[in-house]
């Protein structure tokens, strides 16, 4: 029984805190990876046009970084703007509904003493009624010119190419006057830095002990620096080849210091358990 029991000691790491405490521990490798790597498309087919970035380029969310030949486009948003700002239709329109209104004033006074028939005040008020009708049909002309311009103006935007996060240009797959087509649309790559992740396979025994949103302690790199990381997602899913359950671990890096494609290693610890409940009690075989 005395032998079983320094066995087990072996196999367990002795906690400084308590003598009689152990804690299971193992150390898991991974590898630094940016915390997102974009494939950036066009959204268009069309010859780009410029590409205003170059690899190792830092970039903004948002930020132009190639543009689609638009030369077309830009000649129809000039025509689509030019007619939706044509008022002098409107405006003729506009003095006509005064006028008829004006009329239809003045024949309702003469018609109430007397002086005018029924016929021609009803004339009246059917031609400024006619006249607010056409003001109407141009107001709702006016409006579908709007809508035109702002589609021409969505279209000529469609072409522009911008960077979905921060990050750096990695690779730029297409160069000015070459061609996107549906089926090759990728033009570069952009990833995120400011974090980066590193993925473990932690063993099935240590899965209760990891916690979505738990910070926890790492070493980076062959000169074993200490970072921080935090647990950001736990697989519901098991590998049953491995016994092992896939964790993903965000890791800040604003200043960018931390290198991505570098070892890092977390020992992930059990909790601590009492020697004695790992031995036989006194007495048993």
């Amino acid at each position: 029984m005395k032998r079983f029991s320094t066995s087990l000691r072996c196999v367990l790491v002795a906690t400084c805190c308590f003598p009689m405490m152990c804690a299971f521990a193992e150390e898991l490798e991974g590898f630094t990876e940016p915390y997102r790597r974009v494939d950036v498309p066009a959204n268009e087919i069309g010859v780009l046009s410029q590409v205003l970035v170059c690899e190792g380029d830092s970039v903004l969310a948002s930020q132009l970084l190639a543009r689609l030949d638009d030369s077309v486009l830009r000649a129809s948003l000039e025509v689509a703007r030019a007619a939706k700002d044509a008022l002098g239709t409107r405006r003729g329109a506009e003095a006509d509904v005064k006028m008829r209104e004006k009329q239809l004033a003045s024949y309702r006074e003469l018609h109430e003493r007397g002086n005018a028939s029924v016929r021609e005040f009803d004339r009246s008020e059917s031609e400024y009624q006619k006249a607010i009708a056409r003001l109407q049909a141009i107001d709702e002309d006016l409006e579908i010119r709007r809508l035109e311009y702002e589609r021409a103006k969505a279209q000529v935007e469609n072409r522009r190419i911008e960077a979905p996060v921060d990050g750096v240009v990695v690779e730029i797959v297409k160069d000015s006057g070459e061609f996107v087509s549906p089926t090759d649309p990728i033009v570069m790559q952009v990833v995120q830095l400011d974090q980066l992740k590193a993925v473990f396979s932690v063993p099935l025994a240590y899965c209760d002990y990891v916690k979505v949103g738990e910070t926890i302690d790492m070493r980076i790199g062959r000169a074993n620096r200490a970072i921080k990381g935090v647990v950001e997602y736990l697989s519901p899913v098991a590998d049953a080849e491995s016994a092992s359950v896939r964790v993903k671990i965000r890791i800040a890096n604003e200043q960018r210091t931390l290198q991505s494609g570098v070892a890092v290693r977390w020992v992930l610890n059990a909790p601590t358990v009492r020697l004695s409940e790992t031995e036989p009690q006194n007495g048993t075989r």
